[in-house]
């Protein structure tokens, strides 16, 4: 296939993605407001912001962490580059040029969640059901991801669109994982910490639909170290890292001139491997370095990928 368009559909399953993600995140979260008693309003919502790496860009435009600052930037603020508006905006553009690559049925529905997502998002935001919003973005998105699974040829394009999945899903769990216990300890909440830091820890399982399986198949009582272990080392839990690199590699084992790529991958796993989840539960500063080496990982792998698959980039003079 051409390699403009592998990076067209590799980009457009990271959206598609990305959006499911951050809408199950911003659900979860406010879910787990409604259970936190005394949270300060600049506190409370900040996480999001954090948890989506765009610290920087929101403090440029807001000095506070009030509700609809915080989820008005991530969902509708065009000048949020992952903002769903534009988002949905990148999704439409990557799917008109490999339109031949997916069936009709699935090209509509990408077409119906970036039109409604446009339709919804040029709206006032209190004018808006942020959580029936969010909701039927995430169901679209698991529907389309369900469809590619079971409709789509698993060839060339199939493989890419599977990469930049398991990749922008690692890359979400690194960053839940990241601010589990930010509430607790930067809110000046009353009585016991603990026990507000380990009903984090379960947003963080919610957050990635892991809480039924971490049940069902740790059978302990939820922690810092089971979630960590859970959600960074399980290699059947789809949205552990530890699934989503081993799914990556053999994506790549597809390929030719996979041996920089899957490389990448090899460093990245070795670096989980060797993490000592003991000491990342009971440091928070020793977890976000790890976590942060983490990302940076990750990132190497997706560039990789770009350098040896896609087209360089346009130089304009």
């Amino acid at each position: 296939m051409l390699s403009r368009v592998a990076e067209n559909v590799f980009w457009l399953s990271r959206y598609l993605e990305r959006l499911e993600t951050t809408a199950s995140l911003i659900n979860s979260h406010t879910r787990l407001l409604m259970d936190l008693p005394d949270v300060a309003e600049n506190e409370g919502w900040l996480p999001l912001i954090t948890i989506n790496g765009l610290d920087a860009e929101y403090r440029k435009h807001f000095s506070g962490g009030a509700e609809m600052d915080v989820v008005g930037f991530l969902i509708a603020d065009r000048r949020n580059p992952s903002s769903f508006k534009n988002v949905a905006l990148a999704i439409s553009n990557n799917l008109r040029s490999s339109r031949d690559i997916f069936p009709r049925q699935i090209y509509e529905r990408i077409s119906s969640l970036t039109q409604y997502i446009r339709s919804e998002t040029s709206k006032s935001l209190h004018a808006i059901n942020v959580q029936e919003f969010l909701s039927k973005v995430e169901q679209s998105a698991l529907e389309i991801s369900g469809a590619v699974h079971g409709s789509l040829r698993h060839d060339q394009a199939y493989q890419f669109m599977r990469m930049a999945s398991f990749l922008e899903r690692a890359d979400m769990t690194t960053r839940v994982l990241d601010v589990p216990s930010f509430i607790a300890t930067e809110s000046k909440l009353s009585g016991n910490i603990a026990a507000f830091e380990n009903r984090d820890w379960i947003a963080a399982l919610k957050c990635r639909s892991a809480l039924q399986m971490y049940r069902r198949h740790v059978r302990k009582p939820i922690s810092a170290v089971g979630c960590l272990n859970f959600l960074l080392k399980d290699p059947e839990l789809p949205t552990a890292c530890a699934f989503c690199l081993i799914r990556l590699d053999r994506s790549l084992n597809r390929f030719e001139r996979n041996e920089k790529a899957r490389e990448s991958v090899s460093q990245v796993m070795q670096h989980l491997e060797e993490a000592d989840i003991h000491a990342l539960a009971e440091d928070p500063q020793h977890r976000h370095r790890f976590l942060d080496d983490l990302q940076l990982g990750l990132s190497r792998i997706g560039s990789t990928i770009a350098t040896t698959y896609f087209p360089p980039p346009v130089v304009v003079e």
